[in-house]
Order: C-alpha cells, then sequence, then structure tokens
C-alpha cells in the first residue's frame, strides 16, 4: 500500500505549479521507494536513496576527562 503526502510550498520543476508536489511512498519488495509527482502535469522523479551516515564511520575515538 503506497502513502501519499503533499510537500507544502513545493514548486513543481516542470510547470512551477506551487503545492501541488506529492510524495509517494511504497513498499515493494520489502523495501521501500519514495518518488514525487505533480498532480497538475504529471511530473514524476524518483527520490535517490539516502546515503548512510559518514560522520560515526571517521570518528576515531572519544575523549573522556
Amino acid at each position: 500500500m503506497a502513502r501519499h503526502r503533499f510537500i507544502a510550498g513545493a514548486v513543481c520543476p516542470e510547470c512551477s505549479e506551487q503545492d501541488s508536489i506529492r510524495l509517494i511512498v511504497e513498499q515493494i519488495d520489502g523495501e521501500e521507494r519514495e518518488h514525487i509527482e505533480c498532480v497538475s502535469c504529471d511530473y514524476r522523479a524518483e527520490r535517490p536513496k539516502q546515503a548512510a551516515e559518514k560522520a560515526e564511520q571517521d570518528i576515531i575515538g572519544l575523549f573522556k576527562p
């Protein structure tokens, strides 16, 4: 089942219509996929996956006085 959410204040890059972009989150084969689409002009784009946070990998040690 897909979840639909409108993104407040978002402007469509294709038709420049404001408040017409919605985020769709679908569960496919156990993996969550997201894409956005415009309800005015049918523009659609896949949302790239978020990269894992690299900050934790950069920590060498913690100083505790």
